[in-house]
């Protein structure tokens, strides 16, 4: 089983490879995608003009190559998601609506238009921060209705004092305890698709 990992506003860095390095660990391939072809921002704002600059075409051709690379090494039967983290998990779940992936992980991503979900084809594992003032609020009001009008299946893991970007290490809003359970819950929700 194997899942195309979308990294941060930052761009490919340590903490997306180390996320790649820990989903080997434990038994899966993962195609960790460039989205900035090489390009790293030393600030968010450096990020967000970074994120700007790509269409909607390019990020959905970065995560059909990122597929396509998969099943090349892993044979066109394998079961492949996506998953990203923040501006990736956006990413990976625009990329699971409109590619044939098998599941999403959205640590905390959010997309403009939440009835993309309808091209969807498999689960979605949403991980949110309860003080994510941006992204929990969009996926009660935008991204669970969205699910429950074209009938997917959504499984939402909330935590309580966690901020967004929660998973990332050494960030003013990490929180190791709600990193540590949802790593253990993406594992869970993984395990489902193994072969």
């Amino acid at each position: 089983m194997g899942l195309v990992l979308v990294h941060e506003i930052f761009g490919l860095d340590d903490y997306a490879k180390s996320v790649g390095d820990q989903l080997a660990r434990n038994g899966y391939w993962a195609a960790v995608v460039d989205m900035y072809r090489g390009k790293r921002a030393s600030s968010l704002e450096e990020g967000f003009k970074l994120r700007s600059s790509l269409t909607e075409d390019e990020i959905a051709g970065a995560l059909k190559g990122g597929l396509q690379l998969l099943k090349e090494k892993m044979g066109a039967s394998a079961k492949i998601g996506t998953m990203g983290f923040c501006m990736g998990g956006g990413f990976s779940l625009l990329g699971a609506c409109s590619a044939d992936f098998a599941f999403c992980v959205d640590y905390y991503g959010l997309i403009e238009d939440a009835d993309k979900l309808e091209g969807i084809k498999g689960p979605i594992a949403v991980i949110l921060g309860s003080e994510d003032e941006r992204v929990t609020p969009w996926a009660y009001q935008h991204l669970l209705p969205a699910a429950t009008k074209h009938k997917k299946r959504v499984d939402v893991h909330l935590y309580p004092n966690a901020r967004h970007a929660f998973h990332r290490p050494n960030w003013e809003g990490h929180n190791p305890q709600a990193a540590k359970d949802a790593w253990n819950k993406t594992l869970m929700f993984l395990s489902q698709f193994k072969q």
